[in-house]
């Protein structure tokens, strides 16, 4: 009887140890590197510049998210090329009052073409415990990049934040059939 409950406290120690494995942002699955900083500037709602321990900046797309995007200004002229899209503006905001000045982890995934870290950030909150690629989800200040949204470990958990704000109908997802996604609209 004794062995058999000390099987039992065995398996709940294994699955929560699983749980625990999946979901800590300090030993995510198929990061390439773990990395701790703060973030110096916000760029839009799915970029920041994170500053390391060592003073090395890294620039960071946000793995699979994508906002809305900015206006897109000419540097000489100052006159805008292109009109952004509806909730650019509020993303970066939104993203801005989460982690601008603030340390962060980074679970980097990958390196992109234009050798931005892409990762997955975590805010200081106790422990890091905070996503906030998921928080920009939730909030509809972003839809999941199913482009690049590949890692098992991820795509399940951002695919569940986007629904609970479309079903909510909030922010990006108030646009209804106006809607359109940042990937297309940067691709016209």
């Amino acid at each position: 009887m004794a062995s058999r409950f000390r099987l039992q406290i065995a398996m709940i120690l294994q699955i929560i140890l699983c749980m625990l494995l999946i979901t800590s942002p300090a030993i995510a699955r198929d990061a390439i590197r773990i990395v701790d900083g703060f973030v110096s500037k916000v760029s839009d709602g799915n970029n920041v510049t994170v500053v390391t321990k060592n003073r090395e900046k890294l620039k960071v797309r946000m793995y699979g998210i994508d906002a809305p995007e900015l206006d897109k200004i000419n540097r000489k002229t100052k006159r805008i090329i292109r009109p952004g899209q509806p909730f650019g503006i509020e993303a970066k905001s939104y993203l801005s009052s989460m982690v601008f000045g603030q340390d962060v982890r980074l679970a980097i995934m990958d390196i992109d073409t234009q050798k931005r870290m892409v990762a997955v950030v975590w805010v200081r909150e106790k422990d890091f415990s905070k996503n906030v690629n998921i928080e920009m989800l939730k909030a509809g200040m972003a839809e999941a990049y199913t482009e690049y949204l590949i890692d098992e470990q991820y795509r399940n958990v951002f695919l569940e934040a986007e629904k609970e704000a479309r079903e909510k109908k909030i922010r990006i997802w108030s646009l209804g059939l106006v809607y359109e996604r940042p990937s297309v609209y940067r691709n016209k």
